[in-house]
């Protein structure tokens, strides 16, 4: 059914799991109400998923290495019954969450990058849905091999590269392992992957093995490719695919050999999706589902293909007396200096034009110095969108799920 690192799992090791899990919880304690986990076994999360989803209840996915008084404040607040932490073998932890789901439904905290997280609702129908959709824009088959690089508690790791290749009748692989030259070298050994990560663990592979691995097809998510990285998985990647979805919708839209870092492909067939916006003034992305509409809160347009391209997110957008600069322009010019290896660029308070534009380098060089940058960026770029000020740090600060949050950049740095 699936690998996990290099052991390999049957239905029926699933189905033992289950089994455990019913003996743990009954049926009536499953059904109608929200259980929670925060497990880290890729086979007991999968296995909770399909036993909950055969009881008729609703899951609420936490990362594993949430501390367990979190995991429990956030399962009660959510009204969870049931709380699985660490793992099955712990058994459950009753809680007093009394909250009755009338339509089963997968649930899923938001990133929290742009306030505090709140509980995202989808129901089962909903995920079949997408999985169906998703599979016929990925046109992919079962002699193709997903390798998952990211945790299946989130949606791009659990939906999109398992749920939707266990679908298809593919033989998936989930990496646990945390040394990235074992995942190098599955990747070498398996002609035929689909490597599914984000931008950052991409970098770290070219890192480790100095630009010299070599690729299938990558599904990279969670945020657009840099123009560096975006080159170079080009040279070494039969099919680079580009996705891009939110917490209320799972997967929006996906591209194969994106044209740009920003081009993030076209919607799914299910999706309605508006971007009423250019390249030189993206507008935010609608997306609508039946009668749900969603404000994603993300910038973008559309190309004359109908593929959707991505600028960030609306609150990135810095104003400069006035004039709008899109944080990924500028980054493309940092990134264009030999030796950067990563970039940002986020808004500073100015006390004259109100906002400024700030960022913030990784290099591999010494030799690479803000005054240099800056002088790359007067160059190439017009003067309200050159950084006021560059810093050259030895590693940029990330959230727990190893994002880069601009919003947090700038309120604290």
């Amino acid at each position: 059914m699936l690998f996990v690192n290099k052991a390999f799992f049957t239905s029926w090791d699933f189905k033992r799991v289950q089994r455990h899990i019913s003996q743990m919880l009954s049926s009536s304690q499953i059904t109608g109400h929200i259980i929670a986990a925060a497990l880290r076994d890729p086979i007991e999360i999968i296995a909770l998923v399909k036993e909950v989803i055969h009881a008729d209840g609703s899951i609420l996915l936490m990362n594993g290495d949430t501390p367990k008084g979190q995991a429990v404040q956030s399962a009660q607040e959510a009204g969870c019954r049931a709380l699985f932490h660490g793992s099955l073998q712990e058994g459950p932890y009753l809680l007093n969450g009394r909250s009755q789901m009338d339509i089963p439904s997968l649930l899923q905290f938001s990133s929290g990058t742009t306030g505090k997280p709140k509980v995202i609702r989808r129901s089962w129908n909903h995920v079949e849905r997408e999985i169906a959709h998703y599979n016929e824009a990925l046109q992919s088959d079962s002699a193709e091999q997903p390798i998952v690089l990211v945790p299946v508690s989130h949606s791009f790791g659990l939906i999109t590269g398992v749920l939707s290749a266990l679908e298809r009748g593919a033989v998936p692989i989930v990496i646990t392992d945390k040394n990235p030259k074992f995942a190098a070298h599955l990747i070498q050994t398996t002609p035929t992957s689909i490597v599914y990560a984000v931008p950052y663990l991409f970098h770290i592979l070219q890192s480790i093995t100095k630009n010299s691995i070599s690729f299938h097809k990558v599904v990279s998510s969670g945020a657009p490719l840099t123009g560096a990285l975006f080159e170079k998985m080009k040279n070494c990647t039969q099919h680079v695919y580009q996705q891009y979805g939110c917490s209320e919708l799972g997967c929006i839209a996906i591209g194969s050999d994106p044209a740009s870092h920003a081009d993030v492909g076209t919607p799914l067939k299910h999706l309605m999706v508006e971007a009423e916006g250019s390249e030189k003034e993206p507008g935010e992305i609608v997306v609508t589902m039946d009668e749900c509409t969603v404000h994603t809160h993300d910038a973008g347009w559309k190309n004359a293909e109908g593929r959707l391209q991505l600028a960030g997110r609306m609150d990135d957008l810095i104003n400069v007396t006035g004039l709008k600069v899109i944080p990924y322009e500028v980054e493309q010019v940092l990134f264009g200096v030999d030796g950067v290896e990563e970039a940002v660029v986020y808004k500073t308070r100015h006390k004259v034009w109100g906002e400024a534009v700030k960022a913030m380098v990784v290099a591999s060089s010494h030799s690479i110095t803000p005054e240099m940058l800056k002088q790359r960026c007067m160059e190439r770029l017009p003067n309200y969108k050159v950084p006021s000020t560059i810093v050259v740090v030895q590693e940029i600060p990330k959230t727990a799920a190893g994002k880069i949050s601009r919003k947090l950049l700038s309120e604290q740095y």
